[in-house]
């Protein structure tokens, strides 16, 4: 999925882009691109976790600003752990199940929350 957003560079991040030579943009990408709950989750301590870290830091701090469903959250996290066998993980063969299993259940997540969002706007008509 391709999206166009603006956002305002800190000095402190534009300063060291330009030190380093690195198009703003470039980096942001790297970093998205990294945020996944499948990866991280079957893998905590690897090198590329610090992205997705910060995302669960984001939820943790600022989750009273978003509405999310409470009950489908609880349902799915505990699907996803059991899919991923949390920590069980300890060949390559197994993180790529576990990513893939993993992802299949977050699929299933959103489909649920996108059902449940359409039936509260239906719902209120």
């Amino acid at each position: 999925m391709e999206t166009a957003i603006n956002v305002t560079l800190p000095e402190d991040f534009y300063i060291l882009c330009s030190i380093y030579q690195i198009k703003p943009e470039v980096f942001i990408q790297q970093f998205i691109n990294q945020v996944s709950f499948p990866s991280y989750f079957s893998n905590p301590t690897g090198s590329d976790c610090w992205a997705t870290l910060c995302f669960l830091n984001f939820i943790d701090v600022e989750s009273p600003k978003f509405q999310v469903n409470e009950d489908l959250e609880i349902h799915y996290l505990t699907l996803f752990k059991k899919a991923i066998r949390y920590n069980l993980v300890t060949s390559p063969e197994d993180k790529v199940k576990a990513v893939n299993s993993g992802r299949k259940v977050i699929r299933h997540w959103l489909k649920a929350v996108l059902a449940d969002r359409t039936k509260y706007i239906t719902d209120n008509l």
